[in-house]
């Protein structure tokens, strides 16, 4: 048997199996995969299958999009929809043990919480002084300048909307990818968008925002251009990373500075270690 792909979602191996079956009349097998997160159903079509290329251009175009009403349809039709345990297999809020599958996740995220704790408790300056991008010549030495900038924030809004994005993706990236992915992510983009916001705008810039722009363009590209797309991202989530960049443009308009040079390379730091990844990855298929 040929593995078609595998689902953590409820009911996405039936709703293929049943289109196929409605579709082609070729019978699908559905079998249940233990996975560190769980169970998984996995399709499977037999490897003499004459209609072979044609049920695998069906499964990349289902891949693209498993929620289109035509594959939920097909199972009414056929009247096989099935019931399966929804504990096994569907997607559960991480607690303690997967937490410990994002310890760089959770490093992170504390980190910069307690550092900005000890801004608002009087040693904001001192902070400053301490983390910012190398100015002076004596300064490029002290090698963690070119990253500490990283980890500081400006004002409560700052740290949240960074922390949040870096949480919910960056978590699911060391989740499927592991802690070394992550790692590198953090410190190549830390490091690029740090040195060309310095080019554009000078040392006089903080916060986490490139990284995030980094791990939103990395999941951005594996989601549309695997066959994997082990993110499932909303509509509308390319539009909201070009509206963000478009507001860095305009915001001094406004009165609001942003490091857009930071985000634009962060993004573009993602989206190239992204393609990197895709380029070498084993064909595994999951959603």
């Amino acid at each position: 048997m040929k593995r078609l792909f595998g689902s953590e979602i409820s009911n996405f191996a039936f709703y293929f199996r049943d289109y196929i079956a409605q579709k082609y009349q070729v019978p699908l097998e559905v079998r249940e995969e233990q996975t560190k997160y769980g169970i998984m159903l996995a399709v499977y079509v037999a490897e003499d299958c004459p209609l072979l290329n044609q049920i695998e251009q069906e499964r990349d175009e289902f891949l693209r999009r498993p929620f289109d009403a035509m594959y939920q349809q097909a199972s009414w039709e056929t009247g096989k929809i099935e019931q399966v345990d929804e504990n096994k297999v569907r997607w559960k809020f991480p607690h303690f043990s997967q937490w410990k599958q994002q310890k760089f996740t959770v490093f992170l995220t504390a980190l910069c919480l307690i550092i900005y704790l000890f801004q608002l408790l009087g040693f904001n300056q001192d902070i400053l002084l301490a983390t910012h991008y190398p100015e002076s010549y004596a300064e490029q030495s002290e090698l963690w300048r070119y990253f500490t900038h990283s980890l500081v924030h400006l004002s409560p809004w700052h740290i949240t909307f960074n922390l949040v994005w870096w949480w919910i993706f960056a978590g699911k990236i060391e989740q499927k990818f592991g802690t070394v992915t992550l790692v590198l992510l953090y410190l190549l983009s830390a490091f690029i968008s740090g040195f060309a916001q310095n080019m554009a705008s000078g040392p006089a810039f903080f916060g986490l925002s490139g990284v995030v722009y980094a791990v939103l363009g990395y999941v951005l590209v594996l989601d549309k251009f695997s066959r994997q797309h082990p993110f499932h991202l909303p509509q509308g989530f390319f539009t909201m990373l070009v509206v963000g960049i478009a507001f860095g443009f305009v915001s001094p308009l406004i009165g609001v500075s942003m490091g857009n040079t930071a985000h634009i390379t962060g993004l573009l730091t993602g989206v190239v270690l992204a393609g990197v990844k895709i380029l070498f990855a084993k064909p595994q298929k999951t959603i």
